[in-house]
């Protein structure tokens, strides 16, 4: 009986997700266009941290509350593959035009997100103890990533002075902050409903983290990604991928472990699936090849990226079993 109340909690907690998190996206969107950002910088900031909320908030939850901050790791890191494989497979295939991308958006986010994909193996791989300098760390890269995108900011603003006056700013912030909330609280249940499920199927709460609830929080990067494509705003949809991963891994693990460092200490890391962060760098370099010659993505390339996913997915929950 628990284990068809916590399934059902967490299939409740996706559609629940889904639909506060399209309205939390749109809010978020319009925000940002009132500020007159460019494209590319709306997607790698508006549009990532409102996709990425859920993921911050299950790797609060998940130390805060459960003491287990692997599950914080692995819902990110399965968050990160999904918008990498998935997202990119199937805006290819709902965009009217060509999938190509800005150079900037290959040079500035994709950049950084590689950058952070080596930080998050590397701090698994030599530090079994994360404290408050991994955190510092962590949201230090993030805010050279931010000063690189307001830099890009400025020089657009100069040259395109127009704005959309018709948004009403307050009510948007205020949608903004209530349908955070309403995410906040549906988020905990899925946490707490992943990790109790994880203990009655006796399969490792990462295994769990990385399929089950990566995919529940993913599910606004997709919404926000395709919604993107499908109006030809491909800068949009991209930067959204990879502003996103990179809000995951440096601010949703990173904020977290400062908070939870400050107030109790560090955490203990029990992350025995290297085989993850690999698979998720093995994703990026691919993903990245296939922008490097043209800066496109064709419909055959995308195919392959979502075969990927289903493979490596099969490929992890194999290894629960082993």
């Amino acid at each position: 009986m628990d284990l068809i109340i916590n399934i059902i909690i967490i299939l409740l907690a996706s559609v629940l997700i889904f639909y506060i998190g399209n309205i939390f996206a749109k809010s978020s969107s319009k925000i940002g266009d009132y500020l007159n950002l460019p494209r590319s910088v709306k997607g790698a900031t508006f549009d990532a941290i409102a996709s990425s909320l859920p993921e911050l908030l299950v790797a609060l939850f998940a130390v805060v509350f459960f003491k287990k901050f692997e599950v914080g790791i692995g819902t990110i890191a399965g968050s990160a593959l999904f918008n990498l494989l998935i997202i990119p497979g199937i805006c290819v295939l709902v965009a009217p035009v060509a999938f190509k991308v800005s150079k900037k958006v290959i040079s500035r986010d994709a950049m950084f997100y590689i950058i952070a994909v080596f930080a998050l193996l590397v701090t698994l791989i030599y530090f079994k103890v994360w404290g408050m300098m991994i955190a510092i760390i962590f949201l230090l890269i993030y805010l050279i990533y931010v000063r690189e995108i307001v830099i890009h900011s400025r020089r657009y603003r100069r040259e395109n002075k127009k704005k959309d006056n018709n948004i009403k700013i307050l009510r948007e912030i205020v949608i903004f902050l209530l349908t955070m909330g309403g995410i906040g609280v549906v988020t905990y249940f899925l946490t707490m409903s992943s990790i109790n499920l994880s203990e009655i199927l006796n399969i490792s709460p990462i295994i769990i983290a990385f399929t089950i609830t990566a995919a529940a929080t993913s599910v606004p990067d997709a919404v926000i990604s395709i919604s993107n494509a499908r109006k030809g705003d491909l800068d949009d949809a991209v930067s959204n991928v990879f502003g996103s991963n990179i809000f995951d891994i440096f601010v949703g693990l990173g904020l977290p472990l400062l908070i939870y460092s400050v107030f109790v200490g560090s955490v203990k890391i029990g992350f025995e699936y290297l085989e993850i962060i690999l698979g998720l760098l093995g994703a990026t370099i691919i993903l990245l090849y296939f922008f490097a010659e043209e800066e496109k993505l064709t419909k055959k390339q995308g195919i392959f990226l979502l075969f990927m996913y289903f493979i490596f997915l099969a490929y992890i929950i194999f290894l629960s079993f082993v």
